[in-house]
Protein backbone atom coordinates (compact mmCIF):
# COMPACT_ATOMS: atom_id res chain seq x y z
CA UNK A 1 0.00 0.00 0.00
CA UNK A 2 1.64 3.58 -0.84
CA UNK A 3 0.96 5.95 2.33
CA UNK A 4 1.42 9.25 2.77
CA UNK A 5 2.22 11.01 5.64
CA UNK A 6 2.37 15.11 6.70
CA UNK A 7 4.39 16.74 9.03
CA UNK A 8 6.56 20.00 9.60
CA UNK A 9 9.23 18.30 10.38
CA UNK A 10 10.93 15.02 10.67
CA UNK A 11 13.47 15.38 13.51
CA UNK A 12 14.12 13.33 16.74
CA UNK A 13 13.21 16.95 18.82
CA UNK A 14 10.37 15.40 21.51
CA UNK A 15 8.11 12.12 21.84
CA UNK A 16 6.24 12.67 18.65
CA UNK A 17 8.83 13.47 16.26
CA UNK A 18 10.13 10.01 17.70
CA UNK A 19 7.20 8.16 17.42
CA UNK A 20 6.85 9.53 13.77
CA UNK A 21 10.01 7.93 12.94
CA UNK A 22 9.58 5.05 14.20
CA UNK A 23 6.48 4.82 12.78
CA UNK A 24 7.67 5.22 9.31
CA UNK A 25 10.64 3.00 10.13
CA UNK A 26 8.33 0.21 10.68
CA UNK A 27 5.76 0.72 7.86
CA UNK A 28 8.44 0.32 5.49
CA UNK A 29 9.56 -2.74 6.61
CA UNK A 30 5.75 -3.94 6.72
CA UNK A 31 5.85 -3.40 3.01
CA UNK A 32 4.36 -0.16 2.50
CA UNK A 33 5.73 2.40 0.34
CA UNK A 34 6.36 5.74 2.15
CA UNK A 35 5.90 8.85 0.78
CA UNK A 36 6.28 12.11 3.43
CA UNK A 37 5.14 15.34 3.43
CA UNK A 38 7.39 18.37 5.35
CA UNK A 39 9.51 21.13 5.32
CA UNK A 40 12.31 19.75 7.49
CA UNK A 41 14.43 16.50 8.09
CA UNK A 42 17.66 16.13 9.23
CA UNK A 43 20.09 14.02 7.10
CA UNK A 44 20.32 11.05 9.92
CA UNK A 45 16.42 10.86 9.64
CA UNK A 46 17.18 10.58 6.24
CA UNK A 47 19.53 8.30 6.38
CA UNK A 48 17.91 5.89 9.12
CA UNK A 49 14.82 5.81 6.44
CA UNK A 50 15.95 4.30 2.91
CA UNK A 51 13.39 4.36 0.42
CA UNK A 52 11.01 6.84 1.55
CA UNK A 53 10.26 9.05 -1.13
CA UNK A 54 10.39 13.02 0.57
CA UNK A 55 8.34 16.05 -0.57
CA UNK A 56 9.71 19.29 1.08
CA UNK A 57 7.77 21.92 1.33
CA UNK A 58 9.72 24.94 1.63
CA UNK A 59 9.42 27.04 4.80
CA UNK A 60 9.24 30.89 5.07
CA UNK A 61 11.51 33.33 7.82
CA UNK A 62 9.49 34.10 10.39
CA UNK A 63 7.59 32.85 14.14
CA UNK A 64 7.46 29.06 14.32
CA UNK A 65 3.21 29.72 14.16
CA UNK A 66 3.46 31.66 11.17
CA UNK A 67 5.72 28.29 9.64
CA UNK A 68 3.02 25.80 10.74
CA UNK A 69 0.00 27.90 9.18
CA UNK A 70 2.26 27.93 6.11
CA UNK A 71 3.04 24.18 5.86
CA UNK A 72 -0.79 23.49 6.31
CA UNK A 73 -2.32 25.92 3.36
CA UNK A 74 0.68 24.59 1.18
CA UNK A 75 -0.29 20.75 2.27
CA UNK A 76 -3.63 21.04 1.96
CA UNK A 77 -3.56 21.67 -1.94
CA UNK A 78 -0.41 19.47 -2.63
CA UNK A 79 -1.46 16.22 -0.36
CA UNK A 80 -3.91 16.11 -3.36
CA UNK A 81 -1.21 15.37 -5.50
CA UNK A 82 0.82 12.88 -3.33
CA UNK A 83 0.51 8.88 -5.57
CA UNK A 84 -0.39 7.48 -2.32
CA UNK A 85 -3.62 5.58 -1.15
CA UNK A 86 -3.79 7.02 2.15
CA UNK A 87 -2.74 9.87 3.72
CA UNK A 88 -2.39 10.37 7.67
CA UNK A 89 -1.31 13.68 9.31
CA UNK A 90 0.35 14.02 12.99
CA UNK A 91 0.49 17.93 13.71
CA UNK A 92 -1.25 21.59 12.54
CA UNK A 93 -2.77 20.11 9.61
CA UNK A 94 -6.37 19.89 8.40
CA UNK A 95 -6.80 17.71 5.09
CA UNK A 96 -5.48 13.85 4.90
CA UNK A 97 -7.59 10.65 5.15
CA UNK A 98 -6.51 10.09 8.48
CA UNK A 99 -5.49 12.40 11.24
CA UNK A 100 -3.34 10.99 14.81
CA UNK A 101 -4.22 13.20 17.56
CA UNK A 102 -1.31 12.53 19.91
CA UNK A 103 -0.86 15.93 21.20
CA UNK A 104 -4.14 15.73 22.81
CA UNK A 105 -7.21 18.37 22.66
CA UNK A 106 -5.23 21.77 22.35
CA UNK A 107 -8.85 23.64 23.13
CA UNK A 108 -8.55 21.84 27.39
CA UNK A 109 -4.80 22.57 27.37
CA UNK A 110 -4.34 26.21 26.57
CA UNK A 111 -7.11 27.01 29.39
CA UNK A 112 -4.39 26.16 31.72
CA UNK A 113 -1.85 28.50 30.25
CA UNK A 114 -1.36 32.52 31.60
CA UNK A 115 -3.92 35.02 30.71
CA UNK A 116 -0.99 36.42 28.48
CA UNK A 117 -0.02 33.35 26.63
CA UNK A 118 -4.13 32.56 26.21
CA UNK A 119 -4.46 35.46 24.28
CA UNK A 120 -1.21 35.29 22.08
CA UNK A 121 -1.06 35.67 18.21
CA UNK A 122 0.46 31.10 18.84
CA UNK A 123 -1.96 29.94 20.76
CA UNK A 124 -5.41 31.46 18.89
CA UNK A 125 -3.77 30.58 15.45
CA UNK A 126 -3.61 26.82 17.04
CA UNK A 127 -7.09 27.04 18.10
CA UNK A 128 -7.85 28.19 15.07
CA UNK A 129 -6.11 25.01 13.16
CA UNK A 130 -7.14 22.92 15.65
CA UNK A 131 -11.15 24.14 15.24
CA UNK A 132 -10.78 23.96 11.34
CA UNK A 133 -9.23 20.54 11.23
CA UNK A 134 -12.09 19.08 13.78
CA UNK A 135 -15.22 20.76 12.68
CA UNK A 136 -14.61 20.38 8.67
CA UNK A 137 -14.83 18.01 6.56
CA UNK A 138 -11.50 17.28 5.22
CA UNK A 139 -10.27 15.10 7.03
CA UNK A 140 -11.65 11.60 6.95
CA UNK A 141 -10.97 9.87 10.59
CA UNK A 142 -9.32 10.85 14.06
CA UNK A 143 -7.07 8.54 15.71
CA UNK A 144 -6.93 9.15 19.17
CA UNK A 145 -4.14 7.56 21.81
CA UNK A 146 -6.68 7.47 24.79
CA UNK A 147 -10.31 6.65 25.23
CA UNK A 148 -10.51 10.00 27.00
CA UNK A 149 -8.98 12.17 24.57
CA UNK A 150 -11.26 10.69 22.19
CA UNK A 151 -14.17 11.74 24.67
CA UNK A 152 -12.73 15.30 24.98
CA UNK A 153 -12.48 16.31 21.44
CA UNK A 154 -15.53 14.56 20.22
CA UNK A 155 -17.09 16.67 23.13
CA UNK A 156 -15.87 19.95 22.17
CA UNK A 157 -16.34 19.63 18.27
CA UNK A 158 -19.30 17.67 17.61
CA UNK A 159 -18.01 17.40 13.98
CA UNK A 160 -16.30 14.85 14.94
CA UNK A 161 -18.59 12.30 16.15
CA UNK A 162 -18.67 9.12 14.39
CA UNK A 163 -15.23 9.56 13.34
CA UNK A 164 -12.71 8.58 15.96
CA UNK A 165 -11.04 4.85 16.89
CA UNK A 166 -8.16 4.91 19.84
CA UNK A 167 -4.94 2.82 19.06
CA UNK A 168 -3.01 2.81 22.19
CA UNK A 169 0.47 3.72 22.23
CA UNK A 170 3.06 0.99 21.86
CA UNK A 171 5.92 0.86 24.99
CA UNK A 172 9.25 -1.16 23.79
CA UNK A 173 8.89 -3.57 27.00
CA UNK A 174 12.88 -4.69 26.08
CA UNK A 175 13.95 -1.74 26.77
CA UNK A 176 11.30 -0.79 29.39
CA UNK A 177 11.98 -3.48 31.94
CA UNK A 178 12.10 -4.26 35.51
CA UNK A 179 15.63 -4.29 36.83
CA UNK A 180 17.52 -7.91 36.47
CA UNK A 181 19.26 -7.32 40.32
CA UNK A 182 16.39 -3.89 41.61
CA UNK A 183 18.31 -3.73 44.73
CA UNK A 184 21.86 -3.70 43.27
CA UNK A 185 21.06 -1.20 41.02
CA UNK A 186 19.14 0.84 43.13
CA UNK A 187 22.11 0.87 45.67
CA UNK A 188 23.92 2.47 42.72
CA UNK A 189 21.36 4.75 41.37
CA UNK A 190 21.55 6.25 44.67
CA UNK A 191 25.15 6.43 45.46
CA UNK A 192 25.70 8.34 42.49
CA UNK A 193 22.66 10.41 42.82
CA UNK A 194 23.81 10.87 46.69
CA UNK A 195 20.62 9.97 47.77
CA UNK A 196 19.48 7.70 51.32
CA UNK A 197 18.84 4.37 49.96
CA UNK A 198 16.88 3.58 52.92
CA UNK A 199 14.30 6.33 52.39
CA UNK A 200 11.65 5.95 49.71
CA UNK A 201 12.09 7.54 46.75
CA UNK A 202 9.90 9.49 43.93
CA UNK A 203 10.29 10.11 40.16
CA UNK A 204 8.85 13.07 38.81
CA UNK A 205 9.91 13.03 35.14
CA UNK A 206 9.11 16.46 32.91
CA UNK A 207 9.58 18.91 30.41
CA UNK A 208 6.90 21.37 31.31
CA UNK A 209 7.45 21.64 34.96
CA UNK A 210 4.09 24.15 35.50
CA UNK A 211 1.68 21.96 33.46
CA UNK A 212 3.00 18.27 34.98
CA UNK A 213 1.91 19.83 38.30
CA UNK A 214 5.74 20.46 40.32
CA UNK A 215 4.28 23.60 42.18
CA UNK A 216 1.95 21.36 43.85
CA UNK A 217 3.87 18.16 44.31
CA UNK A 218 6.44 20.32 46.02
CA UNK A 219 4.10 21.97 48.31
CA UNK A 220 3.11 18.06 49.04
CA UNK A 221 6.65 17.07 49.43
CA UNK A 222 6.88 19.38 53.22
CA UNK A 223 5.09 16.29 54.95
CA UNK A 224 6.84 13.57 53.36
CA UNK A 225 10.39 12.21 54.69
CA UNK A 226 11.50 10.74 51.41
CA UNK A 227 13.72 11.86 48.64
CA UNK A 228 12.29 13.51 45.14
CA UNK A 229 13.83 12.77 42.07
CA UNK A 230 13.12 15.41 39.57
CA UNK A 231 14.20 14.40 35.65
CA UNK A 232 14.01 16.07 32.28
CA UNK A 233 13.71 19.88 32.01
CA UNK A 234 16.47 21.82 34.51
CA UNK A 235 15.44 23.93 37.30
CA UNK A 236 15.35 27.77 36.60
CA UNK A 237 16.05 29.89 39.69
CA UNK A 238 12.55 29.94 40.14
CA UNK A 239 12.25 26.37 41.03
CA UNK A 240 14.86 26.24 43.12
CA UNK A 241 13.87 28.77 45.13
CA UNK A 242 10.39 27.59 45.69
CA UNK A 243 12.31 24.23 47.10
CA UNK A 244 14.75 26.64 48.94
CA UNK A 245 11.73 28.24 50.74
CA UNK A 246 9.85 25.32 51.24
CA UNK A 247 13.23 23.58 53.36
CA UNK A 248 13.59 21.00 50.83
CA UNK A 249 17.01 21.33 49.27
CA UNK A 250 17.86 17.76 51.24
CA UNK A 251 14.79 16.00 50.13
CA UNK A 252 14.93 17.22 46.50
CA UNK A 253 17.35 15.85 43.76
CA UNK A 254 17.48 18.10 40.41
CA UNK A 255 19.10 15.47 37.94
CA UNK A 256 21.11 15.92 34.71
CA UNK A 257 19.47 15.60 31.36
CA UNK A 258 21.95 12.96 30.49
CA UNK A 259 20.70 10.53 33.00
CA UNK A 260 19.21 7.44 31.63
CA UNK A 261 15.42 7.41 32.24
CA UNK A 262 15.15 3.53 32.30
CA UNK A 263 17.63 3.07 35.11
CA UNK A 264 15.65 5.82 37.09
CA UNK A 265 12.83 3.75 36.44
CA UNK A 266 14.05 0.76 37.75
CA UNK A 267 15.67 2.81 40.71
CA UNK A 268 12.71 4.74 42.05
CA UNK A 269 10.06 3.45 44.46
CA UNK A 270 7.39 5.59 42.90
CA UNK A 271 6.48 7.19 40.15
CA UNK A 272 4.55 10.45 40.75
CA UNK A 273 2.73 12.18 37.88
CA UNK A 274 0.30 15.07 39.17
CA UNK A 275 0.03 16.85 35.42
CA UNK A 276 -2.97 19.16 34.90
CA UNK A 277 -3.52 18.07 31.08
CA UNK A 278 -1.91 14.94 28.97
CA UNK A 279 -3.28 13.72 26.34
CA UNK A 280 -1.39 10.26 27.56
CA UNK A 281 2.13 10.45 28.76
CA UNK A 282 4.78 8.17 27.58
CA UNK A 283 6.70 8.50 30.88
CA UNK A 284 3.63 7.24 32.38
CA UNK A 285 3.89 4.03 30.04
CA UNK A 286 7.39 3.80 30.23
CA UNK A 287 7.41 3.64 33.92
CA UNK A 288 4.64 1.07 34.40
CA UNK A 289 6.80 -1.30 32.04
CA UNK A 290 9.46 -0.71 34.62
CA UNK A 291 7.56 -2.50 37.10
CA UNK A 292 7.31 1.04 38.67
CA UNK A 293 4.07 1.49 40.34
CA UNK A 294 2.94 5.39 39.92
CA UNK A 295 0.39 8.03 41.38
CA UNK A 296 -1.48 8.80 38.16
CA UNK A 297 -3.83 12.36 37.42
CA UNK A 298 -7.01 11.64 36.36
CA UNK A 299 -6.28 14.85 33.84
CA UNK A 300 -4.08 12.21 31.85
CA UNK A 301 -5.65 9.86 29.22
CA UNK A 302 -3.22 7.14 30.51
CA UNK A 303 -5.65 6.37 33.09
CA UNK A 304 -7.50 4.19 30.34
CA UNK A 305 -4.94 2.08 31.63
CA UNK A 306 -5.04 2.01 35.10
CA UNK A 307 -6.81 0.06 37.72
CA UNK A 308 -6.73 1.86 40.93
CA UNK A 309 -5.23 0.68 43.87
CA UNK A 310 -4.39 -2.98 41.52
CA UNK A 311 -1.35 -1.34 39.29
CA UNK A 312 -1.51 2.39 40.61
CA UNK A 313 -2.91 4.79 42.05
CA UNK A 314 -5.13 7.33 41.14
CA UNK A 315 -5.02 11.05 41.87
CA UNK A 316 -8.38 12.51 40.89
CA UNK A 317 -7.28 16.53 42.16
CA UNK A 318 -3.97 17.02 41.01
CA UNK A 319 -3.74 20.41 42.29
CA UNK A 320 -4.39 19.99 45.98
CA UNK A 321 -1.14 19.65 47.58
CA UNK A 322 -3.13 18.20 50.39
CA UNK A 323 -4.62 15.25 48.56
CA UNK A 324 -1.42 14.42 47.16
CA UNK A 325 0.20 14.55 50.36
CA UNK A 326 -2.08 11.88 51.60
CA UNK A 327 -1.61 9.59 48.85
CA UNK A 328 1.88 9.77 48.78
CA UNK A 329 2.11 8.96 52.37
CA UNK A 330 -0.49 5.85 51.89
CA UNK A 331 2.00 4.78 49.09
CA UNK A 332 5.02 4.94 50.62
CA UNK A 333 3.22 2.89 53.74
CA UNK A 334 3.30 0.12 51.90
CA UNK A 335 5.77 -2.68 52.59
CA UNK A 336 8.27 -3.79 49.10
CA UNK A 337 6.02 -6.68 48.64
CA UNK A 338 2.71 -4.85 48.24
CA UNK A 339 4.61 -1.90 46.36
CA UNK A 340 6.43 -4.59 43.99
CA UNK A 341 2.88 -6.28 43.63
CA UNK A 342 1.51 -3.18 42.51
CA UNK A 343 4.48 -2.76 40.26
CA UNK A 344 4.27 -6.32 38.74
CA UNK A 345 0.68 -5.91 37.61
CA UNK A 346 2.15 -2.35 36.06
CA UNK A 347 4.28 -4.19 33.72
CA UNK A 348 1.70 -6.43 32.58
CA UNK A 349 -1.08 -4.37 31.51
CA UNK A 350 1.63 -2.58 29.30
CA UNK A 351 3.06 -6.07 27.61
CA UNK A 352 0.20 -6.01 25.07
CA UNK A 353 0.93 -2.25 23.83
CA UNK A 354 3.40 -3.82 21.16
CA UNK A 355 4.37 -2.20 18.15
CA UNK A 356 2.69 -5.67 15.92
CA UNK A 357 -0.61 -4.22 17.99
CA UNK A 358 -0.29 -0.58 17.28
CA UNK A 359 0.36 -1.12 13.61
CA UNK A 360 -2.55 -3.98 13.23
CA UNK A 361 -4.71 -1.33 14.51
CA UNK A 362 -3.42 0.51 11.82
CA UNK A 363 -4.10 -1.98 9.56
CA UNK A 364 -7.32 -2.76 10.31
CA UNK A 365 -8.01 1.21 9.11
CA UNK A 366 -6.61 0.77 6.07
CA UNK A 367 -8.26 -2.28 4.86
CA UNK A 368 -11.74 -0.58 6.27
CA UNK A 369 -11.17 2.60 4.05
CA UNK A 370 -9.61 0.33 1.42
CA UNK A 371 -13.81 -1.55 1.23
CA UNK A 372 -15.08 1.63 1.96
CA UNK A 373 -13.78 3.49 -0.96
CA UNK A 374 -14.66 -0.09 -3.01
CA UNK A 375 -18.50 -0.30 -1.80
Amino acid sequence: MKIGLIYHQYRPAGGLEKYLIEFTRRLAAAGHEMQVMTSRVDAAVRAALPGVQWHEVSSPRGLPIMKLWHFDHIASTEVKRLPVDFTIGFGRTTVHDFHRAGGGVHALYSRLLPWYKRWSLKNLMELSLEKRLYQGQTTGHFIFNSARVMAQAQGLYPNARERGSVIYTAVESAQFRPAEDRHTLRDQVCAELNTDRRKPIGLFVSLSHRRKGLHTLLQAWRGIDATLWIAGKPLTPEWQQQISVLGLEARVRALPVTNDLTRLYQAADWFVHPTLYDACANTVLQSMCCGLPGLISTQDGAVDHIRDGQNSFLMPRPQQAEDLQTLLKRAFALDEEQRQSIGQQARATMLPLTWENHLAGWERLFNAGRAHRAG
